[in-house]
């Protein structure tokens, strides 16, 4: 008898990391090299991880050379073989159900040879020592399993696993941790780690979009690493001269002049040269989910390598399943929180105020966000950006997951470029007047 396996799904998944390099990262989470039954899909996957964990591209030509030094290319079929597979698959978008199947397949024939090895213990040995056996090998191969179903013996950490996760996150934090570039901010949150979220709420008006591009272009500039921006609401183009003005130091009618050929302005080319010599990517695409938000990320991740961080404006444009607002964020907020854990990305989310806030003004709070405390539940950092009477742009350090919270700053912003200058300790109107009264004899 044939033992259990399916050829098409071992093409398939073979066929899908042909056609999307990061696929590998699921599958080799869910299938050990032994898994597949072919012995050719063995080697040809066995030369896959190889050159993943090289971090070399998984490719015909790459794949050829590998299996080729493996002294197996022939043995697999060719190249002739590798271009089969790549035909074979149209779409690497079930993978994991592939995967699946695979992995079934893979635990029904350990059964089936283990229940053959079973057959020949029962003659002439202890019932007792059968069973003890048998329990623990079909728990064992139970356990090939679990990670399919979301569940792992490794997900239970101890002690000592934590102590070790938690060296190796501070070991690389400098490196993965997301600076806002402002001093006195960095230093109340820390920076915002892989897969943590910081969500902006403000009032209409507060720069908070000028705001985003600003810290994604520093994070861009300080650290050499693309960031990703997903702007809902404005056009790339839009997006485009807003960069130019806060790099170069140019008005919105400077970089539009320029580009016309009304008149050449040193402050917009300064703006070309420094934007262009690091990397933010754009996306503008309109009414965008969590999930195609998340899709984006990982061809990013794919494409461009480790991301400094993933911009996101604005909460309030993207899609989600639900009849109410409510229900509307909290799947947002918690689905984002999810993205960035998975993903190992940080993330910054904006958001508006609701309609209540807006119209009583003041000090923002936690629960002036639309949608209030299922956005705060979703967020490691909240900050909020309100104006004081005098006009003053003020960020409040609302939720702080690494510190304390309830610190009011003064922003300092060149308006004409939305250019932030920086930010100081907040010192409400009445201290400032108190300060320049005469104090009677």
């Amino acid at each position: 008898m044939i033992p259990p396996h399916s050829l098409e799904a071992e093409m398939s998944i073979l066929g899908s990391i042909f056609l999307e390099n990061n696929c590998i990262k699921k599958v080799s989470g869910a299938l050990d090299t032994l898994d597949l039954y072919r012995e050719s899909h063995r080697k040809i996957y066995r030369a896959m991880l190889d050159l993943h964990r090289q971090k070399s591209p998984i490719d015909l030509v790459s794949m050829a050379e590998q299996l080729k030094a493996d002294g197996a290319l022939e043995e697999i079929g060719g190249a002739a073989y590798l271009a089969v597979l790549v035909d074979y698959t149209p779409t690497s978008a079930n993978v994991a159900h592939y995967c699946r199947i695979v992995k079934e397949k893979s635990v029904a024939r350990q059964v089936a040879t283990f229940a053959a090895e079973l057959a020949d213990k029962v003659y002439g040995e202890n019932p007792s020592e059968v069973l003890s056996v048998a329990k623990a090998r079909l728990q064992e191969i139970a356990g090939g399993l679990d990670g399919m179903n979301g569940v792992s013996a490794s997900d239970l950490l101890s002690f000592d696993h934590r102590q070790d996760q938690y060296r190796h996150f501070v070991e690389n934090i400098d490196r993965e941790r997301f600076k806002t570039s402002f001093p006195l901010l960095d230093s109340y949150i820390r920076g915002v780690a892989p897969g943590e979220v910081l969500t902006l709420a403000a009032y209409s008006g507060t720069f908070k979009t000028a705001f985003l591009q600003n810290i994604l272009l520093r994070g861009a500039e300080a650290t050499g690493l693309y960031h990703l921006f997903f702007s809902l609401e404005m056009p790339a183009p839009k997006v485009f001269e807003r960069e130019l003005q806060i790099q170069g130091g140019a008005t919105g009618r400077d970089v539009e002049y320029h580009y016309r050929g009304h008149r050449d302005s040193a402050s917009v080319q300064a703006g070309v040269d420094r934007a262009g010599s690091h990397g933010l990517i754009v996306c503008d695409k309109p009414r965008l989910s969590v999930e195609k938000i998340a899709r984006y990320t990982e061809i990013a991740l794919q494409k461009y390598g480790k991301l400094g961080a993933v911009g996101i404006d604005y909460l309030g444009l993207m899609q989600a399943p639900g009849k109410t607002l409510f229900e509307k964020v909290a799947h947002i907020s918690a689905e984002i929180k999810n993205m960035a854990k998975e993903l190992r990305v940080p993330v910054i989310l904006l958001s508006q105020i609701n309609r209540a806030a807006a119209t009583a003004g003041g000090e923002i709070e936690m629960h002036s966000a639309k949608g209030g405390g299922d956005v705060e539940a979703g967020a490691d950092f909240m900050l909020g950006f309100w104006r004081d009477k005098a006009d003053t742009l003020i960020c409040k350090v609302m939720k702080n997951r690494n510190g304390a919270a309830g610190m009011n700053l003064e922003v300092e912003i060149e308006r004409e470029t939305l250019q932030f200058i920086g930010m100081k300790p907040y010192k409400p109107e009445t201290q400032r007047q108190s300060r320049t009264q005469r104090i009677p004899f």
